[in-house]
């Protein structure tokens, strides 16, 4: 039986720390050239930065704000951005603005992806009958993960992602201008018209039902759909999308209902041994909490200790607070993953949930190596 499709998870997905400097530093022993990279200080109260291989290595974006790349508080220079994407990692500039990277002493957290090592097609609709509307993109079809630049048109249409499969998950941000984080979750395991509702990551406020994000259109094998909100598509706006199928073993968008008002919460099976899980309340109010194998206990000489299956260190990818323990614990396991906490951010009676999940080890992989739990 195969359980994976992805010989080695972290060949395309990655999660890392590192210690602040404050000065241009290198983040290497990635394993591959990242397309894009989430970074965040886990020790103060600094903001996510969001940067990719197809805007270039000094712009940024902040998820969890509205901002544009280029609004007032927004700043491209080389002194405040990623200086370089390198083979196996990348250089991270002084970061002496928002978003704060880099301070002197205080530890971060990078989540990094591959999509194409930065080379990107072009897709001429018109010529190509592939979508309606013209966009740039690079895509990892091996791990189901591209990256779609585009520019409005105002009216409805379709753009090719490159997968030649579904998407699941896709993530839209408008660059000229500011305007909300964008979410299509495509699993049908709460709902049968997934396509009809947004999330917005900025916000902690719970599923949308409209028309204007995703033309109540679910995306095919060549194409996904948008409608004509702001936030995807107004006419001569630049936009920025990150579009996610699942893989077998390596990436999992699902759903599931909190069972209980106590701290054994319900199983989710994803395939594999996480190395990250962001979790959403669909039906309320809550954060995005985004939890991962990294963020585990620091030891004394700022290296990093795991222990065991328990993740008690969580972030919110809607605000810019500092790494803390104070519930949402998680354990990890060897196929999936259980919160153990009565926190209505990830289980609650009755709530319902949607997760996006990478692997650090599928079950078991193509060599038949077995996924243990820590």
């Amino acid at each position: 039986m195969a359980y994976t499709t992805v010989a080695k998870p972290k060949s395309h997905f990655d999660v890392k720390t590192f210690q602040g400097s404050s000065s241009t530093k290198t983040i290497s022993g990635v394993g591959f050239k990242p397309d894009m990279v989430w970074i965040k200080d886990r020790t103060g109260a600094n903001k996510w930065g969001c940067y990719d291989s197809n805007r270039g290595v000094q712009k940024w974006l902040i998820l969890s704000e509205n901002y544009s790349q280029n609004g007032v508080t927004d700043i491209t220079a080389t002194s405040t951005s990623l200086a370089s994407f390198t083979s196996d990692g990348f250089t991270v500039s002084a970061m002496s603005a928002q978003p704060i990277n880099n301070t002197n002493g205080n530890q971060f957290l990078t989540y990094m992806w591959k999509a194409n090592g930065g080379s990107t097609s072009s897709n001429d609709a018109s010529a190509t009958s592939v979508g309606t509307i013209d966009s740039i993109y690079q895509a990892n079809t091996t791990a189901g993960f591209s990256i779609v630049t585009y520019t409005g048109t105002g009216s409805a249409g379709t753009l090719k992602h490159g997968l030649s499969v579904k998407p699941k998950c896709i993530i839209v941000k408008r660059v000229n201008a500011a305007e909300g984080w964008e979410v299509y979750h495509g699993d049908d395991g709460l709902v049968s018209d997934p396509q009809t509702d947004y999330f917005e990551i900025n916000t902690d406020a719970g599923v949308a039902d409209s028309a204007d994000r995703w033309n109540d259109t679910a995306p095919t094998t060549a194409v996904f759909s948008i409608g004509t909100h702001a936030g995807v598509n107004t006419n001569g706006s630049t936009y920025i999308a990150y579009v996610f199928a699942e893989t077998k073993g390596f990436s999992n968008f699902g759903t599931y209902h909190g069972i209980t008002d106590n701290a054994n919460g319900p199983f989710v099976y994803t395939g594999f041994r996480p190395a990250m899980v962001i979790v959403k309340r669909r039906d309320g109010t809550e954060s995005w909490i985004i939890q991962t194998i990294a963020g585990t206990k620091i030891v004394k000489d700022n290296s990093q200790g795991r222990q065991g299956n328990l993740i008690e260190q969580k972030m919110f990818l809607n605000l810019g607070d500092a790494e803390n323990s104070g519930g949402g614990d998680v354990d990890f396991y060897s196929n999936g993953f259980k919160p153990r906490d009565t926190d209505g951010v990830h289980n609650w009676t009755d709530y319902k949930y949607v997760y996006i999940a990478f692997a650090e080890h599928p079950v078991v992989g193509t060599n038949g190596t077995v996924g243990l739990a820590f």
